[in-house]
């Protein structure tokens, strides 16, 4: 049991220590401030930033997302942090558009179905898939 514990909280640890140096990272790539947090998850903001881009663009399998549905999801999922409404965070999410915008364009075909599918998963997304 302890070593269970030991482990889960080395996970957490290295998880939180992962995003506080990719959230490092990514204020250096961007120019944001030291100490800018922008998001809680990355992987998560990207997820759903991708989620976002391929509604406005998979038109066959996605209907358009609503902008507000849209930030609910990312404060509901706790993807973003404090420093969230800052323009240098906003221009990190921008980035992660475009980056949801270029891997669509890789492969519509395949990464509109991969994305629709899994929107179909998450509850707050599900509105948003064609022929559920």
């Amino acid at each position: 049991m302890r070593l269970r514990l030991l482990l889960a909280a080395l996970l957490t640890a290295s998880h939180a220590l992962a995003q506080e140096t990719a959230q490092r990272e990514l204020n250096e790539l961007t120019g944001a401030p030291p100490g800018t947090r922008c998001f809680q998850s990355i992987a998560l903001a990207q997820e759903l930033a991708r989620h976002y881009v391929a509604s406005g663009l998979c038109e066959r399998e996605l209907s358009a997302m609503d902008p507000a549905r849209f930030m609910g999801a990312l404060e509901g999922m706790n993807a973003v942090d404090e420093d969230f409404p800052s323009d240098a965070c906003q221009v990190q999410m921008r980035l992660m558009f475009r980056a949801g915008r270029e891997w669509i364009a890789e492969d519509p075909r395949r990464n509109c179905t991969a994305t629709a599918a899994e929107m179909r998963e998450l509850p707050v997304f599900r509105d948003y898939v064609r022929g559920r």
